[in-house]
């Protein structure tokens, strides 16, 4: 580190920065890496805009420590990976407060808990303030200037208007409490732009300091020498006008922040625990214990993840899957927390609670942060915080980066014309030079820009999430913009997953051992045997031995007994005469043959039936019009070929048999060749190609390591979500646009009607927030998410 650092300038309490160094906090909320490095996220206040970023993820360069930072803008929320035994965590958010970033230790998310996004934070209230001291101070300079407007000249002491003087006294804290605001960044990002030789991120707080203090030191002049006139009204309304925006553009960007960091708010957090006796008696949801029961009235939010023990009811999965309508429930039907239990009184019998809970595992995987962008290219430390996979965008500069490029070299842009403004007046109307100069330096404050691409990402995401797209990163939205194939694995993605037992040839009791191996696992395999054997007396199997994407093995009765694909089992299996050739005949019709071996000798085949869903086949008519749709499948060769037949994929794309390692060997080869893939699966078996796809999406109901692995988790069962991810992503990435568009359209017009000499600082005060506000609409009022 460069220097001592100095205590925080910003308020961050000394109680927290203790806190921070603390051995609990550490192992509380901090996650250890290798090479005795720690992970950990924490909330910062007052962040609003691109260069904001850019401030904050300098800290690799300037605290030694420190490995990486990434600054999420909407959610204020920094993950930061340093090594404690170089540097602390307290000097790092001495090193934040620095540039008016005070640090908020990360609230944990649970059923009492807020996220700290759900609320205003301490520089949103502190700036609230700011704001009516700054109005204060400049109404009662207005009312001042209108007495020297009026031609009043209370001259008494011979060195100037008494009103000028008071007029001083009253703008001088207006600029140090309202305009400390801009100060503090922009001379902070002049003298990081410095030390990295580089002006393309100077803070687009620099023009407005620049504005306020050639304002302010012309009137100051003008005090003292007695000769011109005196801003001093137009600067402080000009400061209580710009903090006022500021505080506006927070408040709306917290409103428009992360849907996903709220569902836990949603949530009840009283429940009616039932006792023993009956009587139900209220407590904190976050007490209840896994067994217990509550009792759940219409009308009310189901608080647990759990089974209903007694009643029917009609149950709104709105917040979990997007699906309006109610879903019937009855005994032994499961239920999750944050639905709304809409008709009758239910019994619950607890499973999860809090962040365990299927809404709270959703919320934490979409709030951790990646290690790495998928597809295993590092990031630079410290650099852009989103990245294509795989480089499938080399070359192509990410239109979320746009505002971030421009940023910068606006600002800097605004400062060469203001100096061109006070030449060109200097020579026109000296009188008016500074008028102009202060004019244009306020009107072209790019602060739209800077907001342009983060509300509008912001918002897309959290409509995402309320339609059932739980989407890992803005960066997703735009790589969604650009898919070129797409590969669908079959089973629980085209079809439903609901397998059954349809026939089967061999010992019945070969079967009954086999559903004895496979009772307990969460394979649609293993439930389809399991619900055959439903109603029978089944051994209890030894020794369970899972091969992934091939089979189980498992004793049972003593009896060595295997159970899986049938290339696996034949392969060493001995087989009789009236079972030769049975595994073509159990897939004919596109069913899925699974054989079973006792003792080394194949006993039974089973053929097993699994529906396409309903809107497969219109849904990958869709995807194809908009990129080459593959069909991948772990399942054999002949029942894929049918299944890809049925839904209308060429034979040329389809591939049967496939173990994890062969799709993500597709993955590769498309990806090679220049395509961006998106890869749609719900098993174990498509990990792999989920984290190398450009985009991998997991299925409602898949299993926990492919949602670990996407990029995307839907919580409604269909492909349509597929077509819903890329038709909205379109949407959201055209609002960006948009935004973009209106607000260099906007500074362009008002750099020239401000060179003109067309407006005055107050009207340029005032148009600056204004076309913030208009990005806010345009961000929150996003049309629809079709094209």
């Amino acid at each position: 580190m460069s220097g001592r650092l100095r205590p925080p300038l910003n308020g961050t309490p000394e109680s927290l920065l203790q806190e921070l160094d603390s051995p609990d906090f550490l192992e509380q909320h901090a996650a250890p890496l290798d090479g005795g490095r720690f992970r950990t996220e924490l909330y910062l206040d007052g962040v609003h805009c691109a260069a904001c970023v850019w401030l904050v993820e300098r800290l690799p360069q300037h605290v030694e420590g420190v490995h990486s930072a990434r600054l999420n803008l909407a959610r204020g929320r920094l993950s930061i990976t340093w090594n404690p035994g170089t540097t602390t965590l307290s000097d790092i958010a001495r090193w934040l407060a620095r540039f008016g970033y005070p640090v908020q230790a990360r609230v944990p998310e649970g059923i009492t808990g807020r996220s700290s996004s759900s609320g205003p934070g301490r520089a949103e209230k502190q700036l609230l303030i700011r704001v009516g001291v700054a109005w204060a101070l400049a109404g009662n300079i207005m009312l001042l200037a209108f007495a020297l407007y009026g031609g009043l000249d209370l001259d008494m002491t011979g060195l100037g208007s008494a009103a000028r003087w008071l007029s001083l006294a009253l703008a001088l804290p207006a600029v140090i409490i309202g305009g400390g605001v801009f100060f503090r960044r922009a001379w902070a990002s002049i003298r990081l732009a410095v030390q990295s030789v580089s002006l393309r991120h100077i803070h687009m707080d620099t023009p407005i300091s620049a504005g306020i203090l050639t304002g302010f030191g012309y009137s100051t002049w003008a005090t003292f020498s007695g000769q011109g006139e005196i801003w001093f009204d137009s600067i402080t309304v000009l400061i209580a006008a710009l903090l006022t925006a500021r505080w506006l553009q927070l408040r709306a960007q917290r409103l428009a922040g992360d849907t996903s960091d709220r569902l836990l708010a949603l949530l009840p957090s009283v429940a009616r625990r039932l006792r023993d006796d009956g009587r139900t008696e209220r407590v904190r949801a976050e007490d209840l214990e896994s067994g217990q029961r509550v009792r759940v009235h219409p009308g009310e939010l189901i608080p647990v993840d759990g089974t209903v023990e007694q009643g029917e009811s009609h149950v709104g999965h709105a917040i979990l899957t997007g699906e309006s309508r109610p879903i019937l429930v009855r005994r032994g039907t499961a239920v999750f927390a944050g639905t709304i239990n809409e008709t009758s009184a239910l019994t619950v019998r607890v499973a999860r609670t809090g962040d365990r809970t299927r809404i709270g595992s959703l919320v934490s995987w979409v709030s951790e942060p990646d290690a790495q962008p998928h597809g295993g290219l590092p990031e630079k430390q410290g650099g852009p915080r989103v990245g294509p996979a795989h480089g499938a965008d080399v070359g192509h500069r990410s239109v979320l980066h746009l505002a971030d490029d421009l940023g910068g070299w606006f600002s800097i842009t605004v400062l060469a014309l203001a100096g061109a403004s006070a030449i060109l007046w200097s020579f026109l109307d000296p009188a008016r030079a500074v008028s102009h100069v202060v004019a244009l330096l306020v009107i072209t404050c790019p602060c739209a820009l800077g907001m342009a691409t983060p509300l509008a990402l912001a918002t897309g995401l959290g409509r995402a999430a309320r339609r059932g797209l739980f989407i890992k990163s803005e960066s997703i939205l735009e790589r969604a913009t650009s898919v070129t194939t797409v590969i669908l694995d079959k089973t629980g993605t085209i079809t439903e997953g609901a397998m059954r037992i349809d026939a089967f040839e061999g010992a019945a009791d070969a079967v009954e051992r086999a559903a004895s191996v496979e009772v307990g696992l969460a394979h649609p395999i293993a439930r389809a045997l399991a619900a055959w054997a439903d109603g029978r007396v089944l051994e209890t199997a030894t020794e369970v031995r899972h091969v992934p994407s091939t089979g189980v093995e498992a004793r049972v009765a003593g009896r060595r007994v295997r159970v899986g694909r049938p290339d696996w089992i034949l392969g060493a299996a001995m087989v009789p005469d009236a079972l030769n050739g049975a595994e073509k005949r159990m897939a004919e019709g596109g069913r899925t043959p699974v054989a079973v071996e006792i003792d080394g000798t194949l006993a039974a085949v089973v053929a097993i039936t699994d529906p396409v869903r309903s809107d497969a086949r219109e849904t990958i008519r869709w995807l194809s019009e908009q990129a080459d749709v593959w069909i991948c499948s772990g399942d054999n060769e002949a029942t894929t070929a049918h299944i890809a037949d049925l839904v209308g994929v060429p034979a040329s794309r389809t591939i049967g048999g496939a173990s994890p390692e062969r799709k993500k060997q597709l993955v590769d080869t498309l990806t090679r060749q220049g395509q961006r893939v998106m890869v749609v699966g719900d098993g174990v078996n498509d990990t792999p190609a989920l984290r190398a796809a450009h985009i991998g999406l997991a299925v409602a109901d898949g299993s926990a390591a492919s949602r670990m692995a996407a990029h995307v988790h839907v919580t409604r069962p269909g492909l349509g979500a597929a077509r819903d991810l890329l038709q909205h992503s379109r949407g959201v990435l055209g609002v960006v646009r948009r935004n973009l568009a209106f607000s260099l359209a906007y500074n362009v017009i008002g750099a020239g009607v401000a060179l003109a000499g067309l407006v005055t600082p107050l009207f340029a005060a005032v148009a600056m927030p204004i076309s913030s506000f208009i990005v806010v609409l345009s961000s929150l009022h996003q049309g629809s998410d079709k094209p």
